[in-house]
C-alpha cells in the first residue's frame, strides 16, 4: 500500500505542470479577468467536480495563433444557461419557480439589491444577448453574480466571530461596516496573526543544525467559510 502511495506521488510530479509566469508588462489583464470570470460561472454551474470537458478551458487558439472564447462557452452565455443555473444555486431560487432567461436572473440579483451596471448603466438582456458577444456587459453580470454568491456566504457576524478565535478583536473601533470590509478586516487579522507566529518562532528558534528529513512546518489558519 505505501509502495502505491509513493508511485502515485511520484506520478503526479511527473504530471503537475506549473503555469509560466509572465513578466508584470506582458501579463494580459483583460484575458486573466475572462478567464478567470468564465472559470467561475462554469463551475458553480456544473460543480466544480462536473464541469463538462470541452467548458474546461474557456478559449481556444486560432491557425493564426489568436485566441478567441470557444463557441460553446458563448452559445451558453448568449442563451443564459450558465446565468440560470448559477443564479438558481447562489440566489437560492424556487425549484417550482426556475429562473429562465437573462431578464430573470437580473430581476432576481436586484431583488437582493444588486444591480448588473456597466460603467453606470443598467446591462439589460438586450445587451446580454447581443451580437457579437458583448463580453463587458457578460462580466458585469458575472461580477454582480459573485457579489451576490459573497453576501450569500459571508457576514459581517461570522467575520467577527472567525477571527476572534485566534486573535483579539474590539468591536467598539474594529466593527466592520459591510461586507467588502469585513473581508478586508479578516485578510488584515489573518496576516497580522501570521506575523506573529514567525516572530515567536524566530525568537525561540534553536541554533542552526543538520535538517532533519521531512521535517516540515505547517500553519494552520481557520477558513472564513466553512
Amino acid at each position: 500500500m505505501m509502495g502505491d502511495a509513493t508511485e502515485a506521488a511520484r506520478e503526479m510530479k511527473k504530471t503537475f505542470i506549473v503555469p509560466a509566469i509572465k513578466a508584470f508588462d506582458h501579463y494580459d489583464f483583460s484575458r486573466a479577468k475572462i478567464a478567470c470570470s468564465l472559470s467561475w460561472l462554469v463551475a458553480k454551474a456544473f460543480g466544480t467536480d462536473h464541469v463538462p470537458e470541452e467548458l474546461g478551458e474557456p478559449f481556444y487558439t486560432d491557425q493564426y495563433e489568436q485566441e478567441h472564447i470557444k463557441p460553446p462557452v458563448v452559445n451558453l452565455l448568449l442563451s443564459a444557461e450558465l446565468y440560470c443555473r448559477a443564479g438558481s444555486l447562489i440566489l437560492k431560487s424556487d425549484a417550482a419557480k426556475p429562473l429562465l432567461g437573462h431578464d430573470a436572473v437580473v430581476q432576481a440579483l436586484a431583488q437582493k439589491g444588486l444591480y448588473v451596471t456597466e460603467q453606470e448603466k443598467l446591462v439589460t438582456e438586450r445587451d446580454l444577448r447581443k451580437k457579437p458577444i458583448q463580453m463587458t456587459a457578460h462580466l458585469a453580470m458575472i461580477d454582480t453574480l459573485m457579489m451576490a454568491y459573497t453576501v450569500e456566504m459571508i457576514s459581517i457576524g461570522k467575520v467577527v466571530s472567525c477571527v476572534q478565535q485566534f486573535t483579539n478583536f474590539f468591536p467598539a473601533t474594529e466593527l466592520p461596516y459591510d461586507i467588502e470590509d469585513a473581508i478586508v478586516c479578516w485578510i488584515n487579522k489573518v496576516n497580522e496573526h501570521l506575523r506573529e507566529i514567525v516572530s515567536q518562532e524566530q525568537k525561540q528558534r534553536r541554533p542552526p543544525g543538520p535538517e532533519i528529513p521531512g521535517s516540515q512546518r505547517v500553519v494552520k489558519v481557520r477558513l472564513l467559510v466553512e
